[in-house]
């Protein structure tokens, strides 16, 4: 809807009327990064030097596309869930034929060479000289933190003939850049380390107290059976037969899905059956650099996603799109490979960038063009779910010490594309069970940290309280307040003017308290403790699927329904300290595995503890609207998904 209201009507132009000196011109607002200013500048491109970019387009009805979203993905329309093919969207909403020659008319006109002309974007190519004539801005080259790059010196434009037909330029300034959002949380399994079968079990005896009581050992990795009895999924018909969860991160492994096989019998479920995974990964085309993390990093985001869609909906089908680098453009032309063809139900995203950044790559014009990628999704029933992060509230104090943030950040901000009206935002909670195996209560994912200081009678935890190290991510984002959390948020989360909050909902995902994980590394195959919102994300997909399977059709875009299902037993009321874990500061160690320093050994977790973020009774910034009970699936299974 952010998107919808950047938009406006798309014109039709003959090449000839596009091209003529005299028009005027269309701004494409946002196109110009914050990081270009007149202090960075060090002077133009030479004229002469080839410059790519890419021309995103926008819709050619925007504001038929914003009701005909609200009409279908209302949980109180009549036209619920009347959902479009991919043939029906662009037919409806994309750009005409005669649209896409218009704008190709005007850029070979100018000198520049079409190389690509997809539904969502044409590619070009040429002399910087002919690029700045055409989009009517110099592109310069500035200084930065993190090195010298170019940029449009203001807001690029397009002939006025064009109009909102291009909604983004992309390849002229700094790329953005994700990141994986999870990290390795426990040593593999088969080192000599102590865990706990169930929370609180085994005291840390011999280790000082911490908070006027003796720690337990943190609980071993849990697997995914005990993750589906405690969300309730997998049941009788609610294991995700008929459903296809599409999972996007960068890279891709090439032991997989060897190692999800290995994972699933080790952990005694079944390995996927032949066909049911499938994966789109082109190696030769990896653009691998110093912007993305390894694709040895994303192997380990890969198996992490794999391993819990699969466990928490074992009989999905799963398609893996691997993109060929962390770079915005790759990322969403893996995202289009499945929506333009509708090749799945739902698509899992367990990373992040951020908005307010330094320099800031992010710029909001692409912003825009994702935004109008995730509404083709929902027009087409196409769930997306995007991990909230694992920064709290991604602030710079909190990427002071946190282990997984951007430390460009300036700002507390909503990571994106979690923050988008149009995906669903995922956050972390921190799961414990009981003796019995059973649910025994959740908390927030905030975790600070203490180490071992001293010796002897000196020997003691800190500092206490211990420093901030991961945690949920969420808080209030860049768009308005959508219409579905109308009436749903309460007003200090809502903020003021009303703002998109996120996450929406929330699932375990904390490194304190990990999810178990299998994956080959350097040859040899591991068992290995992980934690982060990208446990929580692939999970909720997979829970999703479940649901789908007990009603017999695709859920769609979800967020509308979540938030008329809030305040009831669809979901648990998740806070930072919850009564069950009884009173005062609730505490775990993990046992790293021998050590000739103990205080490399051991580490003391303080949870329920975010940076920024808190969890209360009702909505709130750090678990959204709770995490779903078994009481979720169970209202699909009686209402067949509609309200009453």
């Amino acid at each position: 809807m952010a998107c919808a209201a950047l938009l406006g009507t798309a014109l039709a132009a003959p090449a000839a009327q596009a091209d003529a000196p005299s028009a005027h011109r269309h701004v494409v607002p946002g196109s110009h990064p914050g990081y270009a200013t007149a202090a960075a500048d060090t002077g133009p491109v030479p004229a002469e030097e080839r410059l790519t970019a890419r021309l995103h387009l926008g819709s050619r009805d925007p504001a038929g596309l914003a009701a005909f979203l609200k009409s279908v993905t209302d949980p109180h329309s009549p036209s619920y869930r009347r959902f479009l093919t991919p043939d029906q969207y662009r037919r409806r909403f994309d750009l005409t034929a005669q649209e896409h020659r218009a704008i190709a008319g005007w850029l070979t006109g100018a000198g520049l060479t079409v190389t690509r002309d997809t539904p969502h974007y044409l590619e070009i190519t040429g002399p910087a000289k002919a690029v700045q004539e055409a989009l009517k801005s110099p592109v310069h080259r500035y200084r930065t933190a993190r090195g010298t790059v170019t940029a449009p010196t203001g807001d690029v434009s397009v002939p006025e003939a064009l109009g909102s037909d291009i909604v983004a330029v992309s390849g002229l300034s700094a790329p953005a850049a994700a990141r994986p959002l999870s990290s390795r949380a426990t040593a593999p399994t088969g080192t000599p380390a102590v865990c706990s079968d169930h929370f609180g079990e085994k005291p840390a005896t011999g280790l000082p107290t911490a908070y006027g009581k003796t720690p337990a050992f943190s609980s071993c990795p849990y697997v995914p059976a005990q993750l589906r009895h405690a969300y309730g999924a997998g049941g009788p018909g609610a294991t995700g037969k008929g459903a296809t969860i599409a999972i996007v991160d960068a890279y891709g492994s090439p032991t997989m899905p060897a190692d999800a096989d290995r994972f699933a019998q080790a952990t005694g479920d079944r390995p996927f059956r032949p066909g049911q995974y499938r994966q789109q990964v082109t190696a030769k085309e990896w653009n691998v650099g110093p912007a993305c993390a390894p694709p040895e990093a994303w192997a380990g985001e890969q198996a992490l996603d794999v391993d819990m869609a699969h466990g928490l909906a074992p009989d999905a089908d799963v398609l893996y799109i691997g993109a060929n680098s962390c770079l915005d453009d790759d990322l969403m032309d893996a995202e289009a490979t499945v929506i333009d063809r509708r090749l799945a139900d739902s698509i899992s995203n367990s990373w992040a960038e951020i908005i307010h950044s330094d320099p800031g790559h992010l710029t909001p014009d692409l912003v825009n063009a994702w935004n109008l990628l995730f509404q083709q999704a929902a027009a087409e029933g196409i769930g997306v779910y995007f991990a909230a992060g694992d920064c709290g509230d991604s602030s710079p104090g909190a990427a002071e010490t946190g282990v997984n943030c951007d430390m460009k950040t300036t700002a507390a901000q909503a990571d994106f594309p979690s923050g988008s009206p149009w995906v669903t935002s995922v956050g972390g909670t921190t799961l414990a069970l009981d003796r019995h195996g059973d649910y025994a209560w959740e908390t927030s994912m905030g975790d600070e940290l203490s180490v071992l200081t001293g010796t002897g009678a000196e020997r003691a935890w800190g500092p206490v309280p211990g420093v901030f190290a991961f945690g949920g991510g969420g808080g209030p984002s860049d768009f308005p307040e959508p219409w579905y959390q109308h009436g749903h948020v309460p007003a200090p989360a809502a903020g003021t003017p009303a703002r998109r909050a996120t996450p929406d909902v929330a699932m375990e995902g904390d490194g304190a308290l990990p999810v178990l994980v299998g994956l080959t590394d350097s040859g040899q195959f591991q068992l290995v403790g992980f934690g982060g919102t990208s446990a929580a994300t692939p999970a909720f997909a997979a829970l999703q699927a479940d649901a789908q399977q007990v009603t017999g059709h695709p859920l769609g875009f979800a967020n509308p329904l979540l938030y008329a299902l809030g305040g009831s037993t669809a979901f648990r009321d998740v806070t930072d300290q919850p009564a069950a874990a009884g009173p005062g500061p609730i505490t775990a160690v993990r046992d790293y595995g021998p050590s000739e320093d103990e205080k490399q050994r051991y580490v003391l977790y303080a949870l329920g503890r975010d940076y920024g973020l808190h969890a209360g009774p009702g909505y709130d910034y750090a678990t959204g609207l709770g995490s779903p009970s078994p009481a979720y699936l169970q209202w699909f299974r009686r209402t067949g998904g509609r309200l009453r």
